[in-house]
């Protein structure tokens, strides 16, 4: 093996570079080799463990400082490793400008930036099936209905609103910020709120079924929810109740099934329009509610009073549904045209209200109107006293008359 003298000087033309040798505890030879060379007033001192990577060290730099390549001799070798890793990862692109477009993107995304290019390959480059709102609105419904919802008939309003206002649209081109607007027309935050439950529930059924991208949160649930202040429940008095009965009987004999069923069992809306006769037991005195969900509050009997059981035999053709579709909406507007002023949703917060004063139990009246012992305690009590209670459920008929006969409602 050679033997050197130290300081090792190697040159390149002019230009010197020398190798010092340093005792050193830590390595195995008990020396580290130092290669010495100056740029620019600055003196570098790389350090090897192994003398002849000292050397190549030493000539790579002699020769490039004897051709005038003083940058090329301010790296380090581990940098210009470095810098040729980095020209193999960028390919044709040139470093500085993939450099440039990092910093940009890290300044974008608030140093996010392998999360935001993921979100952006999710929304953009996920393979989807593009329909539209109204093909999926469709779709969804027919869905809901073989499984055994009622969400088409019971939210039909709402769906037809999706369907004429955002129907044309792929859905998966459809922003928050379209879908807000579209709520914003609501200006009830309950109607609101509503509305974006049902938009919500569409949405990401589509994105189970590979119309929206699976990864991502949907745009509908990127809306926000309006704040709602606390409900006034609005009731009508057991003799306004009266009165409509009577003005009904005379009247609206049509009709008059759905309102003696509004407020003597305090059935919803969509329960009123899909309730059948059949389902309605005047000798055993209760109502079995026909399009109640199944496995909810909802599914349940509601008793009759005698006095709802007399003013449902007025009803001579027993057969098929109580009333058509709208029979709640003309039965609201028949009450407006002849004065009587009714609150939303009285007639079913009037026979909760009066029917907890009645019997002062929470839970059986819960059970009856399909809702949780909660809600009841908190909204309906104190609001009607026991005596009133009695006397909603005690409606007679003054005088006989005779029996009204009309269509069978199929």
């Amino acid at each position: 093996m050679r033997q050197h003298r130290f300081p090792i000087s190697i040159r390149s033309g002019s230009t010197r570079v020398k190798i010092y040798r340093v005792r050193h505890r830590s390595t195995a030879s008990g020396f580290v080799y130092c290669v010495s060379y100056n740029i620019g007033g600055r003196r570098f001192l790389p350090q090897f463990t192994d003398l002849d990577k000292a050397l190549d060290e030493a000539r790579l730099r002699a020769d490039q400082l004897a051709a005038g390549k003083i940058e090329s001799a301010a790296f380090s070798r581990p940098e210009v490793d470095e810098l040729r890793a980095a020209r193999s990862l960028v390919g044709e692109t040139p470093v500085l400008s993939a450099l440039k477009e990092w910093a940009r993107a890290h300044d974008l995304t608030g140093g996010h930036v392998l999360a935001a290019a993921e979100l952006w390959k999710a929304r953009n480059v996920a393979k989807i099936t593009r329909k539209t709102v109204a093909e999926v609105v469709k779709e969804f419904k027919s869905a809901k209905t073989k499984a055994g919802f009622n969400v088409a008939d019971d939210h039909a309003t709402c769906f037809t609103a999706i369907e004429t206002d955002l129907g044309a649209n792929f859905i998966d081109a459809v922003t928050a910020g379209q879908l807000s607007a579209w709520l914003g027309k609501r200006e009830n935050p309950v109607t609101r709120n509503t509305y974006r439950k049902r938009i919500v529930s569409v949405w990401r059924w589509a994105q189970r079924n590979g119309y929206l991208p699976r990864e991502l949160k949907t745009e509908a649930e990127q809306t926000d929810r309006a704040r709602e202040s606390a409900p006034d429940i609005g009731i009508i008095t057991a003799t306004t109740f009266e009165n409509l009965l009577i003005h009904f009987r005379t009247n609206e004999a049509e009709l008059l099934p759905v309102l003696v069923l509004a407020g003597f069992t305090g059935l919803r809306r969509a329960e009123l329009h899909g309730q059948k006769w059949e389902d309605i037991d005047l000798q055993k005195g209760f109502v079995r509610v026909t399009v109640a969900k199944r496995g909810t509050p909802a599914r349940r009997l509601v008793p009759l009073s005698p006095a709802a059981i007399k003013w449902l035999l007025l009803s001579g053709n027993r057969l098929g549904l109580i009333g058509t579709g709208m029979s709640v909406d003309r039965m609201r507007l028949a009450a407006r045209a002849a004065k009587f002023s009714l609150p939303e949703n009285c007639f079913r917060h009037g026979y909760i209200s009066h029917r907890v004063a009645a019997t002062g139990n929470v839970p059986e009246v819960a059970l009856e109107s399909g809702n949780s012992p909660t809600i009841v305690h908190r909204h309906y009590r104190e609001l009607v006293t026991k005596a009133e209670g009695k006397a909603w459920f005690s409606i007679s008929i003054k005088k006989r008359g005779k029996v009204i006969k009309f269509g069978t409602g199929k």
